[in-house]
């Protein structure tokens, strides 16, 4: 059967797969590293409970991360509230280009981080080459509001997020 379907052509069935996304379920935590350096984090924790879900990382099965630095820091490199604020609506409009259309989402977000100046934003994605040229062009069209860098890779065991599909203590 299969020099038959090679040599004309037979196309094998594509397997499909049902899978319930998690309701984004956002945690924040606040801590500092251990020079003292504070930290805010925002987790979604709706993937903690989806951890073991073979399924839906084998679909969302590409690490995202994007780091661009804050311009308006104080003296311990904590953004100014005029900066947070103007920096919270490029973060969204990352998460809304990545993630695509609600119904059939290309990302699920998993966590973003703000420490000593920086911000880390970090996804799980299904069509890696789609957040590529997403975010290649708007490097190229040069109207990001902040210098960023993004690294993508393949990582069909969250193995990259363990860290942040932990049970953190409650406040």
């Amino acid at each position: 059967m299969w020099l038959k379907d090679r040599l004309f052509g037979s196309k094998k069935k594509q397997e499909t797969v049902t899978l319930c996304i998690p309701e984004e379920t956002l945690a924040i935590l606040e801590t500092a590293d251990p020079e003292g350096a504070k930290a805010l984090m925002v987790i979604n924790r709706a993937l903690k409970e989806h951890r073991d879900d073979t399924d839906l990382k084998q679909v969302f099965g590409y690490y995202c991360s994007i780091i661009f630095d804050y311009v308006d820091v104080d003296d311990n490199m904590w953004p100014s509230s005029e900066e947070f604020a103007i920096m919270q609506d490029y973060v969204e409009t990352f998460d809304k280009g990545l993630k695509g259309l609600p119904e059939h989402p290309d990302a699920l977000f998993v966590a973003r981080v703000t420490h000593k100046g920086t911000c880390q934003m970090i996804w799980m994605l299904h069509n890696a080459q789609a957040a590529v040229e997403y975010l290649d062009e708007i490097i190229a069209k040069g109207n990001e509001v902040r210098y960023f860098e993004y690294h993508i890779e393949g990582d069909p065991e969250w193995k990259s997020i363990e860290w942040f599909l932990q049970d953190f203590p409650s406040k």
